[in-house]
């Protein structure tokens, strides 16, 4: 029996983690961390951030770091101009990169993936708190391979930003909403920089 609970508690969250890293496409894959906590875990979704506590903060930091983050987009986005001067940006795209896309990644690496490695009492800047959202965050660029296949690895860099800044936000809230607005405005605003030029 507490073979079983140690399973439960350690392997199958870690293989959600998994299988969220393999694809984002699948949307109804987003249920497993959500149900994992609602009925396995009995946590309840305000343990992955869905709650209205420290929502203003939360939603504040998300701002304020998406306008730092996308002043880091830019730098790179010039130096990799011509590369990307036919770039268009479809309703599918604008839907997935802003909406889809910032909602999945955030339930997955900061609400499911760092809540299970960062307990909730655990100081922001403690050691564990600090590999836990560096961990988080190496998963997260692993996911954006494509910026490496399509010839523009430094966008890594903005993106290896925003999930250290958004695992940040989390820790320091526990609510998800401000690491989701932060990556919708900087993935919005990243959009529209090629557009401008």
């Amino acid at each position: 029996m507490e073979l079983r609970r140690s399973l439960l508690e350690a392997v199958f969250p870690a293989f959600i983690v998994f299988a969220l890293w393999l694809d984002g496409w699948f949307y109804p894959l987003i249920l497993l961390p959500l149900l994992y906590v609602k009925l396995v875990d009995r946590k309840g979704l305000k343990w992955v951030g869905f709650h209205v506590e420290n929502i203003s903060s939360s939603g504040l930091f998300g701002v304020c770091s998406s306008l730092g983050i996308i002043l880091v987009w830019y730098l790179f986005f010039v130096y990799y101009l011509p590369p990307l001067e036919d770039f268009t940006v479809t309703s599918y795209v604008l839907f997935t990169d802003v909406v889809w896309y910032p909602f999945y990644e955030e339930v997955a690496y900061r609400g499911f993936a760092l809540a299970y490695l960062v307990p909730k009492e655990t100081s922001v800047f403690s050691l564990r708190s600090l590999v836990g959202n560096f961990a988080q965050a190496l998963l997260f660029v692993s996911i954006h391979h494509r910026y490496v296949t399509l010839g523009t690895p430094l966008f890594l860099v903005p993106v290896l930003l925003l999930g250290l800044v958004n695992g940040f936000i989390f820790l320091k809230t526990r609510n998800i909403f401000g690491c989701f607005l932060c990556h919708s405005l900087a993935n919005g605003l990243a959009l529209s920089i090629p557009l401008l030029n």
